[in-house]
Order: C-alpha cells, then structure tokens, then sequence
C-alpha cells in the first residue's frame, strides 16, 4: 500500500523496535517494498543516475532501474524520494576501533552505543580492526543477529595478532608481552588462528609481529578463509616488518602509511611499493582523518566539525575528557603531507580500486568514530581523491577487500537491502553523504535522527564507581602464566 511521507516517518520510527533488528546475514522482512524517485548511485558504474525504482523483498534487492507497474505497487510498501535525494550503497568502515581509552587506563570496547552512532551516519558494515576485549564484540554481533538490539554488520576481528595485544606497554615487535609471548610458537600462533576463526572472525589484524609470525599468520588465515590487515610501522618508526616482505607474505590490507618517512630517503621507494601493491592487489586504509585530524580540523572547523559529539558520552565521561584536553597531532605537517602523497599517488597510478576507507579512531576526546567517518570521506577529496572514487572506496572496495563483495558493497539485483538514502548529490558535494534521510540494513528503515536520539548521554562510566568496565586487563596467551 503506497504510503506518503508522514506515514513512512512513522513506519521508520516503528522500526526502530530492538525487536526488529536483523541478523548479520539473515533475510530481511517478508513485505516487498519500492524506493522510487531520486537519484541512484550503485558503486558500479562511476555515475548517479535517476531512480526509477528499487524493489526489496525478504531483505534483498530484486530489482534495479524497475519499470514499476502498479499491481506491483498495490502490494508494496512504496518511499517516494524527493528529487534532489541520492541513494547510496551501505558504507564500510574498514578500520572501525571500538575501543575506547576514557578513564586513562587503557582502551576497552563499548560496542552497543558506538554501533548505533555507526548506523546512524550510514555505515551499515564495520570490521573492528583489533580488538582488546574481543568478546564484548562478538556478543553484541550475536546480539544483534539474534534480533535483540541494533547496529551494523559487525565484522568482527579478533583480538590483535601481535605484540600490540600488550596495547602501549610495547613499542616494537621484540619487546615482551605477556598476551603475545616472544617465543610463541608456530603451532600456538596457527591454533589462535584457528580458535577465532571459529567465532565467525573473517579478518584479523597484525600488529608488531616479527616476520616469522607474520608469514604464519597470514598463511594460516588464507588457509581458513580469512583475509589478513596489517599495522606495519612500531613505535620506534621503523617497521617490525617492512611493505615489501608483507606484500609477498600476502597480505591482504595495509594500514596507514607505504613508507616510512616524510618525503627525501625514507620514502624514497614509494613507487616501488605502489607497483607492488597494483601487481599483488593489496588494499589501502589511509586513514587520513586520524592521522592528520587535528591539524586538518584547525584547517577546516566547519567542515570537520558539524556537531555536537560530545552529548553521547555520559556527563561525567565527559567532564574526564574535557579535563585531559585535545591530543597532540599524530603526525606533523611533512610527514602528514607525505601520507597524502602517497595516497594520491596509488590513485594516480591506477589503483583507485585499492583504496578503502577507515577511520582508526580510537578514542581518546569527545570524538566519536561514526562520525568520523565522514571527516575520512571528506580528508581524502581533499587529497585529491574524486568523490565518486571515495564513495567507491567506502562501498564495493570495502566489500571485495573483506571478501564479502558477492552479498554487499553495490546496488545490484541479489545483494542484502543495505542502503543509505542522503539529500543532495555527494557526488558533487562528500558532505552530502552526511546529510541523512534514511538508512537501510536488510531492508529495514531505520531514522537516523531517533537513532542518535537513543544513544545520547550513553557512552562512558556514569562515576567514579563506574571504572571497573573501562580499564584494560591485559590476558596472558598461555593460562597458567596468569596465575
């Protein structure tokens, strides 16, 4: 039955129900339901198109560009977009810590809030890149597979696969963590593997391993159909191992940085690294948006700072924040620019299909990563990179690089309901794809206003009493050396 904007308004706000979220890779609801009207950019082609209708039935697109004949409508739920609105993929965030340092002890998850702020700005799909209380994750991902809350795709990474497991008790590979033994053996490292990947994790993140570990990693995480990312450079600002080696370990994602230097001799092997990756496949989390987001928000204050973030901590979360005060930059203005460069340059070479977006936000203020989210999208046109290239990047190129390209990443016939539905045209303007109307997950409507609504003062101990879940204990690999 065709429904006007009002009574859409309060089908989405009825869908807000916990009871209603959906599995991670369930079907959606039973009803067909028509996206008419608009505009339509399906991560395929490089242009937005006019919508003639999308049909979704149990969660899934079953058609595109449809010809939709009334009898068809007569049976459907039917939104009727307005001229100037563009839908949009689901978009994928690569590189989604949802960890938090909030009591100066250490980062921990909090996944319930964080992934509702997520949903809310679009991003439907989120690989947590290392994980330092890898069950809280996992739980929630049942959680919301079991229809029992709301978020996105949580695809989950495990707990890091290297040194950082100790967090910032070590700088390099070779120093010693009581949850990553130096002499860990091969049989303990494949078995680790082995024990995540049967928790449903489809990727891991390695972090100041030594080369032998890392080619054991890796190896062992093709072998049971993972994919493999990367953190290459320690805390000395050498690499525990270098990109050459990685790229012919396969691996399969590179963070941060291709060279280590800031222009001159340390980054003197740049093209080498970027044929390389074009040659082997190797996508690419630049994550820009942490890396030089300090200086880019003084740069861009409007831009990089459109709202009040700091509401959806708890008042007394927010008090410690606002006591420790902003961060130091992560990287100066030559390094930063160098960071640039070689996103650019990986572009320009052909590699717009490596490129994925991560947001490495962490945080530490009153910053939160959904939102940054979009600060990433509009760091890397500010690198140069086309707006249809970047919502590519956030979409399909995200997909492939997890391996999950066959069910999302595109606006195509086959694939799970996960869209995004924005005023105006990000193909113009990335700041668009902020401005959100509606977002999809499984077919499901969700208002990103009320979304955001239920997760306002949520995040964070409520007192001093409220520590205990927000300080990080460190786990030994080996359970006897805990006792």
């Amino acid at each position: 039955m065709k429904k006007d904007l009002q009574l859409v308004g309060k089908m989405v706000l009825l869908l807000l129900a916990p009871q209603l979220a959906l599995a991670q890779w369930t079907e959606g609801q039973e009803e067909q339901l028509v996206i008419r009207g608009g505009w339509l950019f399906d991560s395929v082609s490089e242009e937005r198109r006019p919508n003639t209708g999308i049909v979704i039935k149990d969660g899934k697109i079953v058609e595109v560009d449809a010809d939709v004949q009334q009898q068809v409508l007569s049976t459907a739920e039917v939104i009727d977009l307005a001229e100037s609105d563009t839908i949009l993929p689901g978009l994928i965030d690569l590189h989604a810590h949802l960890n938090l340092d909030l009591v100066d002890n250490g980062r921990v998850e909090e996944v319930v809030y964080n992934g509702i702020v997520f949903l809310a700005n679009g991003v439907t799909s989120t690989w947590s890149a290392g994980e330092f209380y890898p069950e809280r994750v996992i739980t929630q991902r049942d959680r919301i597979d079991a229809g029992e809350s709301i978020g996105p795709r949580l695809f989950a990474s495990g707990p890091y696969f290297g040194g950082f497991r100790c967090e910032y008790n070590v700088k390099i590979a070779a120093d010693e963590c009581i949850a990553w033994p130096n002499n860990i053996t091969e049989d303990e490292i494949r078995s680790e593997v082995d024990a995540w990947a049967e928790q449903g994790v489809i990727s891991i993140k390695i972090k100041q391993a030594t080369p032998g570990e890392m080619k054991v990693l890796i190896e062992q995480a093709h072998k049971r159909g993972m994919t493999a990312a990367a953190h290459l450079a320690n805390y000395d600002v050498e690499y525990d191992v270098g990109l050459r080696d990685a790229i012919l370990m396969d691996l399969d994602r590179v963070e941060h940085q291709l060279t280590l230097g800031s222009g001159g001799p340390r980054s003197s092997e740049m093209q080498h690294m970027i044929d390389l990756m074009l040659a082997h496949d190797v996508y690419y989390v630049a994550t820009l948006q942490m890396y030089g987001g300090i200086n880019e928000r003084l740069a861009h204050p409007s831009e990089m700072l459109w709202t009040d973030e700091a509401k959806y901590f708890t008042p007394y979360t927010q008090a410690l924040l606002e006591k420790r005060g902003p961060p130091p930059p992560e990287s100066d203005a030559e390094e930063f620019a160098q960071r640039v460069l070689e996103l650019k340059s990986l572009f320009d070479a052909g590699g717009a299909h490596l490129l994925v977006v991560g947001t490495d936000e962490p945080v530490y203020t009153t910053l939160l990563p959904g939102f940054a989210y979009h600060r990433e999208l509009l760091a890397m046109t500010y690198a140069g990179i086309p707006p249809a290239a970047v919502l590519k990047a956030a979409t399909i190129n995200g997909a492939r690089a997890l391996g999950v390209d066959a069910r999302l990443g595109s606006i195509e016939a086959g694939k799970l309901a996960d869209l995004v539905v924005v005023r105006g045209d990000p193909l113009d303007d990335i700041k668009k794809a902020r401005d959100i109307k509606f977002v999809f997950r499984d077919g499901v409507a969700y208002d990103p206003v009320e979304l955001l609504q239920s997760a306002e003062g949520k995040i964070g101990p409520a007192g001093p009493e409220d520590h205990a879940d927000w300080e990080l204990e460190i786990r030994p690999l080996r359970k006897d050396e805990g006792k």
